[in-house]
């Protein structure tokens, strides 16, 4: 586990900046990790950001995406889960699920010399993000809130999908070295499929376990990766202080400037109120 601290300290713009390499099962994935301006103090509370399938954008760019939270003091951490970028190792559910505990393993370590609050460590998630973070809720304790962002639910009537082969042909062709582990899709389809069998993968077994002190869900009106029909078939209804937004006019990629804003100002009055 190694977070590089610079001899000299290294910025950018107000925000100082420390990169992080995480070894899990000989191998290493990589992330950044940004801390508030000065004027903040330590223990900063923390936001994760667990990312979708596939990973479009740099590092830099997710942060410069949710600066503002930055601005009202949280540190932001960022990484890549094995097989997707510059981090080592192919994908599976079962190495991001490993890589996510890795993290927190690190976030506690950090928390015990002052870093950052234990009390306050919160995950943002975009996509199939979001379906790691709900197992790995479902298997600790420590989070305080966690927003899903578009996520992507129903994972086994994705990937039993005849058109799921289609998605990653069209990744392996027009996104080279963005994943690695389906360039074999028959292979990755059919491992898939046999890591969707073990319960604690399954979304209806472990959602009923998941732990958090507050929980925010924002979809499009218009989604069809997750319908907003697909939410009750899924979700208990007695999950506790649990809300779900829906942007109206807006499928499940977030690409028009005012459906943009309005993710904002959700994010916002999520995490900083």
């Amino acid at each position: 586990m190694g977070f590089l601290e610079f001899k000299d300290k290294q910025y950018d713009g107000p925000y100082e900046v420390s990169e992080i390499e995480i070894h899990n099962e000989g191998q290493i994935f990589k992330g950044i990790l940004y801390f508030p301006r000065d004027d903040f103090k330590k223990p900063y509370p923390l936001i994760i950001y667990f990312h979708d399938f596939p990973q479009l954008f740099t590092l830099k760019e997710i942060v410069r995406n949710y600066q503002y939270l930055l601005e009202s003091g949280f540190a932001f951490l960022v990484f890549n889960f094995r097989g997707y970028r510059s981090s080592e190792g192919i994908i599976s559910i079962e190495s991001q699920v490993s890589d996510s505990f890795k993290v927190i393993e690190f976030i506690q370590i950090m928390s015990g010399n002052g870093i950052f609050s234990i009390q306050n460590i919160n995950i943002l998630t975009h996509g199939f993000g979001s379906y790691i973070a709900l197992i790995l809720c479902s298997q600790i304790n420590i989070i305080n809130k966690l927003l899903l962002l578009c996520p992507i639910l129903d994972l086994q009537r994705h990937v039993y999908n005849e058109n799921f082969p289609k998605s990653l042909y069209y990744i392996n062709r027009f996104l080279p070295g963005n994943i690695r582990g389906i360039d074999d899709i028959d292979k990755f389809i059919k491992k898939t499929k046999i890591e969707l069998k073990r319960k604690e993968y399954q979304i209806k077994a472990f959602i009923k376990e998941i732990e958090y002190n507050e929980m925010k869900l924002i979809i499009g009106e218009l989604d069809k990766i997750t319908p907003i029909h697909e939410l009750s078939q899924i979700i208990p209804k007695d999950l506790k202080n649990f809300d779900i937004v829906v942007i109206s006019g807006m499928d499940h990629d977030c690409i028009e400037d005012n459906h943009l804003e309005k993710i904002k100002n959700e994010i916002s009055s999520f995490f900083i109120n």
